[in-house]
């Protein structure tokens, strides 16, 4: 009886990986379980107590599909507009009949999964406070330090953002021009005087990274001919400016028509 046992048990060993190579392939590249349950990349939460701020503040970062952390990746830093926070531009849902949230997730794993180029997407909570003062302070020497640090960054940096966040996006590359390779603003809300003044102090233009405007033609929130006038006075310092005026108002579906071609441009610049 037991040699009976011992025969049955080394056949059936013999069986089973015959069975199993003609049902799987041997050479199969390894199943990343991140990426079967975030087809569209990874978000990660993060807080930093900030002395400028004198408080917690949040933020997301986005992980490309296929997130490896032992390469460098560039990082695109992406502005939310007023009354919104860092949920904003992942968020994807309808609110009174109307798309809110940039589904920024979605088109962004779209991108890179096209070929464009595998970069971290930063999504601050910025309050009110128009990306200045206290809030410039934290976010060049506390958030950017912080998040560049955690992970294995290229060192090449690009900035984009939605109304407010448009502001945002010009004020910190003209005023930190050498930290970015590209600024993509979107129905930005603008000064031209001050802006004039950020152009104006810098003495060799040629440390601005490109820019793009894009506005809204029927945008009744912010004022597109203040933006104009301050994208023809960059070019006329000889700033690389691109100005898209489209139909369009200051809506959701707007800015998320804005993302796929910031991607690109933002992505370009990373090259």
């Amino acid at each position: 009886m037991k040699r009976s046992l011992l025969i049955f048990a080394a056949a059936l060993g013999m069986l089973i990986p015959s069975a199993c190579s003609k049902n799987e392939p041997q050479n199969s590249d390894p199943v990343d379980l991140n990426d079967l349950m975030n087809p569209n990349g990874r978000v990660i939460k993060g807080e930093i107590v900030s002395k400028p701020m004198k408080q917690t503040m949040k933020y997301n970062v986005w992980l490309p599909p296929k997130f490896d952390e032992n390469k460098a990746y560039p990082i695109l830093y992406l502005l939310h507009g007023a009354g919104d926070d860092q949920d904003a531009w992942l968020a994807n849902t309808t609110q009174y009949g109307m798309t809110h949230g940039g589904n920024a997730a979605e088109i962004a794993a779209k991108y890179v999964k096209a070929g464009g180029t595998p970069m971290i997407i930063v999504m601050p909570d910025a309050q009110l406070t128009f990306y200045m003062g206290d809030y410039e302070t934290y976010m060049h020497e506390e958030l950017m330090p912080t998040v560049e640090s955690a992970y294995k960054f290229s060192g090449k940096r690009a900035v984009a953002g939605l109304s407010m966040g448009g502001f945002g996006t010009l004020y910190h590359a003209l005023k930190y021009p050498a930290k970015f390779t590209y600024a993509y603003a979107m129905s930005p809300a603008a000064s031209y005087d001050m802006f004039k003044a950020l152009v104006d102090a810098q003495s060799n233009k040629a440390v601005f990274p490109p820019f793009t405007c894009e506005v809204g033609n029927q945008d009744a929130t912010v004022n597109n001919a203040d933006t104009k006038k301050c994208a023809d006075y960059m070019s006329e310092q000889g700033l690389k400016v691109e100005w898209i005026a489209r139909d369009g108002g200051h809506t959701w579906d707007f800015w998320r028509a804005c993302l796929p071609k910031a991607l690109d441009k933002v992505g370009n610049s990373f090259k």
